[in-house]
This record gives structure tokens, sequence and C-alpha cells, in this order.
């Protein structure tokens, strides 16, 4: 197994104000397989031999493709499928790379993942973008409503209705095109989709089918109505440079289905969906403590990472903000221009776009950087805007007076600053400093969108296998309650402490 970013690396970075630095971590998949074919690239042949690994995106929210376990293994029929097509093609080592679904293109063009496997549509829209494997199992979508539902039965009743989508999907634009009166409310995860039909949110999903018939099978309380919409079907994305990998996939392909072990697969994953019959809704508590309980080993990593991220980004966050202020308060104009340039920028801008200008945009540029440091590198240019004033706004609020007195007293500027004004104008930012970690904390969820598995993108997996959203966010928001409460009363005692020394 690669890895080039150990956890204590990632503070190096941090505190060096994160150096662009290449490397991926690696997950060793096991692979017997019959004689692979010769490779015909550089890249294919790193994979066979083992020197890299095949990063596969994937959005494992989408049971019977991809979801997972209760110790935070990704499991499905991508991802079985992925993995035999990539031991028969001879390539060593898999990473499945857990993103949301409408990033899985752009991370494929940013060369972040080489692969796409999540139940993606083959169309020739996202066939401008990447290229398509052959198809892999047949889709089509669906329309699915509650079960008390008795006034949507054909694509014509969806008109003036709430329709659930996921976002990326290729139900969004087929509706546009196909049913422009319907009103689409467009959510982020498979389990979101189902729920807000559930919860009287949406008058009807419109999904694949193979995925709304398996949450009738496992939840019940949805029924499909009408036969199915299109005759599209699923295939394996890749980027357009990757025509040795995609060949390879499809001469694996091709062999599994000759030896059976493709109709052993769909059978496994897919064989009673259809036939078994649904004892209706599926009832649950309230409250089931048991969904934190039986995932307590991902959640814990996740509140790790997400400890590590909010640890790095308050470094790099005080960094930035205290250069920033100075540079604010320069009389060398450049630099003070400099200081103005990026508060205006960063506050002017939203976060999570700045978020995916780092991570999806400047690999288009040149400067390709991982999940953890174009998170942890996003989190502190954004909130080191906001320290920017607090510093600025802190060194101004001391009476002039106490510069001109230190002076008197035969002390230069620079040793006035740092022993008259600085410790003064410290002791009043800290009240705004505190909030500006608290509220970097509650960002730090935000960096889930960059396939980083902290907290919230834990969360959002075992939601998608347990369908208790309630639960899981409730405990969710009281971990960040807590953390912020911790921050705060951390800052009130360092406040109180200190006042004593000015």
């Amino acid at each position: 197994m690669k890895k080039l970013f150990t956890r204590s690396r990632m503070w190096a970075v941090a505190a060096a104000s994160v150096l662009a630095i290449a490397g991926f971590a690696a997950q060793p998949a096991s692979a017997e397989t019959t004689p692979p074919p010769a490779p015909t690239s550089t890249k294919l042949a790193d994979l066979q031999s083992g020197k890299t690994t095949l990063k596969v995106g994937t959005d494992a929210t989408f049971p019977p493709f991809e979801f997972t376990d209760a110790n935070g293994g990704k499991m499905g029929f991508d991802i079985d499928l992925v993995n035999q097509l990539a031991a028969k093609a001879g390539i060593k080592h898999v990473e499945f790379v857990q993103m949301p679904f409408g990033n899985i293109v752009p991370a494929l063009q940013a060369n972040q993942i080489d692969v796409g496997a999540s139940a993606i549509y083959i169309s020739s829209e996202r066939a401008k973008a990447v290229d398509f494997s052959d198809v892999y199992y047949p889709g089509g979508l669906g329309i699915f409503v509650s079960d008390a539902n008795t006034t949507v039965n054909s694509l014509a009743d969806l008109a003036g209705k709430k329709i659930a989508v996921q976002v990326g999907t290729k139900s969004v634009e087929w509706l546009e095109q196909n049913q422009p009166k319907a009103e689409l409310v467009q959510v982020q995860t498979n389990d979101q989709m189902f729920m807000s039909v559930k919860l009287g949110q949406a008058d009807a999903v419109v999904t694949g089918q193979p995925g709304g018939r398996y949450f009738i099978h496992e939840q019940g309380g949805l029924k499909q109505v009408g036969d199915r919409l299109t005759n599209e079907n699923y295939g394996y994305a890749f980027q357009k440079s990757d025509t040795d990998i995609r060949d390879a996939f499809n001469a694996a392909l091709k062999d599994l289905h000759a030896n059976g072990g493709y109709d052993k697969l769909t059978s496994q994953w897919f064989g009673d969906v259809v036939d078994a019959p649904t004892d209706g809704s599926k009832k649950h508590s309230l409250i089931n403590i048991s969904s934190i309980t039986n995932s307590a080993g991902p959640l814990w990593a996740g509140l790790l990472t997400t400890l590590q991220i909010i640890g790095m980004s308050l470094c790099l966050s005080l960094g930035f903000g205290m250069l920033g202020g100075f540079a604010r308060l320069s009389k060398i104009a450049p630099i003070r221009w400099i200081g103005t340039v990026y508060v205006s920028v960063i506050r002017g801008t939203p976060f999570i776009v700045q978020l995916f200008f780092i991570y999806f945009g400047l690999p288009q540029l040149g400067i390709q950087l991982p999940p953890m440091v174009a998170g942890v590198l996003a989190l502190g240019l954004y909130s080191g805007s906001y320290v920017t004033e607090i510093v600025r706004g802190a060194i101004q609020s001391v009476d002039k007076g106490q510069m001109e007195a230190a002076r008197s007293c035969g002390m230069s500027s620079g040793s006035a600053l740092r022993h008259v004004i600085i410790p003064q104008a410290f002791l009043r930012m800290l009240p705004p400093l505190g909030n500006e970690f608290v509220s970097l904390t509650k960002n730090s969820a935000l960096v889930s969108f960059v396939t980083i598995s902290e907290l919230f993108l834990v969360g959002q997996t075992i939601i998608s296998r347990t369908f208790d959203a309630l639960t899981v966010y409730l405990f969710i928001g009281l971990v960040y309650y807590i953390l912020t409460n911790i921050i705060g009363l951390v800052a009130n005692r360092l406040e109180k402490k200190l006042a004593v020394y000015i």
C-alpha cells in the first residue's frame, strides 16, 4: 500500500501553508486472474505491475449497485463487478473513492479518478466528456410513488407535481425535456430522494428502475407505476485518454459473460428483488441507537478525520489571517493591495465554489492536489480572510496614544508593536476568533464534497444503508455541538486568564 500522505506529514504541510504535493493512497484488492491482456500503454502497464492503483469514483449511496456495510466497507453489484473486471484485466490494486454522483465526471476530467462506477447511464451528452465501457447492466428510468398515491399513474400525471431526482443524474435532463411542467426537487443522495416521497416532501421519484425496485424490496412504502420510461443502460466511465483501460475492461466483461461469472453476480444482487413480494412499509422506531452502535468504527474514523481537518485548518487560518492582517496595515502600497484583494475575493465568493475550484479546477491548470490538501487549503484560505479583518480591526482598536507613549520611552516601532500593541490587540481578538473557529468547525462538513471521508460523509453512507436519517443526523449534530462548545469554552477561559496581564 502506497501512502504519500501520512497524518504527521499532513500537519507539516499545514504548518508550511500547504505545499503542492502529488500522491494518492491506495488500497490493495486481491486479484487472481486469467492471463491479462498485454499492456499497450504506460498507465495500463503501471496498473498491471502494481506500481499504481486504479482509483474508482463511486457514490456508495445507491443500493444494490454501491453502498456500505456496518464497518464502512463498500459493497454492491458495481463494487464486485469492478473488482472482478480489474482482476481479469491484470490490474493489481483497486481503490474506491466516495464522492457525490454529480462530481464523478468532473473528477474524471480533472484526473482525480480513473474510472466512474456508480450506475451511470450511457448518454450522448456524457460521452462528449468521458468514454464509456460496453453495457454492463440494463437500466431505464421508472416512476415511483407512495403506496397510498392514486393520482400519479403515468408520465403525464407528473405535470405540476414535485418530483424528487438526484443531482447530476439522467433523471434531471430527461424530465426537463419530456415533462417540463414537473417541479424538480433535486437532492444529493439516493436515500434523500426516496425518503422525500415517504415523508410527503415530493409526490414521486424518477430514478433508475433497478435501484427503485431494490428500495421497495428492502424498505417498502413505495410502488412503481407504469412501465420503464427509457431503455438506457449502465456503463463504466473512463477518461478520454484511457482507451486501453476501457478496452481491457470490455474484454474482461465479455470473458465474465462467457464463463458464467456475470450471471452469478446478477443473481446474487438482483435475483430476488423483482420476485420477492414486499411486506409493505417496514416500521422502525423513531430513534434507532443501533444505527450508531453498529457503525461505531466508521463513525470514529470519520470523527478523527474531522478533528484532523479542523486542527490543520485552524493553523492555516491563523497563519493566513496574521499575514493578511499585517498586509492590510502595511505602509507599502503593493503589500496592502495584496491583502485587500485577498479579503475581497475570498470573502466575496462562496466557500463551496472555492473548494471545487481548488479540487476540480486547478488540475486543468496542471496543479493537482490530493483531497485532504485541497479541503484543508480551501478551509484555511476561507477562514483566514475573516481572521485577517479580525487582526486588522483589533490592532487598529488600540489607542494611538499607546504607540506614541511607547516611542517616547525610546522603543522602536517594531518593539512597541510587539510588546505594547499586539498584547492588547490579542485580547480583543479572542471573542471574534472564537466565533470564527466555530464557523470553521461547522464548514468542515463541506469538504465531504471532495471525497474526504469525514464524519458527515460517513453519516450519509450509513443513512444510505439504514434509511435512518433522523438518528444519524441527530448524532452528527450532537457531535458538532460538542466540538463548537469546546472551542467556545477554550476561547472564554483563555480570555479570562489573559485579561489579568493587560
